[in-house]
This record gives structure tokens, C-alpha cells and sequence, in this order.
């Protein structure tokens, strides 16, 4: 869900996060999500506003992000082991 300008900027100041975090956090779920589909979808600003709405929203959870991290290092351990075959 993406939220409209006006409910991103109530989510942002009633977040526990600071707006620095949110940012940081954003940035982060966009390099791990860029390669999914609902993303690559998205132009640049529609990549933005939906990164800070799942951060805002707690679809993106530190560990989600987490488990994420550790699926993008299994695949490319896996595609770093066949580049050897």
C-alpha cells in the first residue's frame, strides 16, 4: 500500500523511528527489494514513496530485512559457486 503524500508526512512524524532512520531504512528496502517485480514497476519516485510507506507502515520490519539480507547472500553464494562449473 502506498500511502498519499499527506498520510506519508503524518506517518513520518508520528513515527518511533527519527526521519533520518526512515530514510535509512528506506534506501536499504529499496536496494533489497529492487530486483521485485512490484518495484521495477515503479519509476524512481514511485520506488521512493513506496519504500518509505513500508517502512511507515512496518511492512518493512528490521527483520524482514534481516531474512532478506540472508536470501541475497545465499543466492549469490549459489550463482558464485556455478560460475566455477
Amino acid at each position: 500500500m502506498i500511502l498519499t503524500e499527506s498520510q506519508l508526512g503524518a506517518a513520518v512524524s508520528s513515527s518511533k523511528l527519527g526521519k533520518y532512520d526512515i530514510v535509512k531504512h528506506a534506501i536499504e528496502w529499496i536496494h533489497l527489494n529492487i530486483q521485485n517485480e512490484e518495484f521495477r514497476k515503479l519509476d524512481q519516485v514511485g520506488i521512493i514513496n513506496k519504500a518509505l510507506s513500508d517502512i511507515v507502515t512496518d511492512i518493512a520490519t528490521p527483520e524482514k530485512m534481516e531474512e532478506l539480507r540472508k536470501k541475497m547472500k545465499k543466492i549469490r553464494a549459489a550463482s558464485n559457486g556455478q560460475e566455477g562449473c
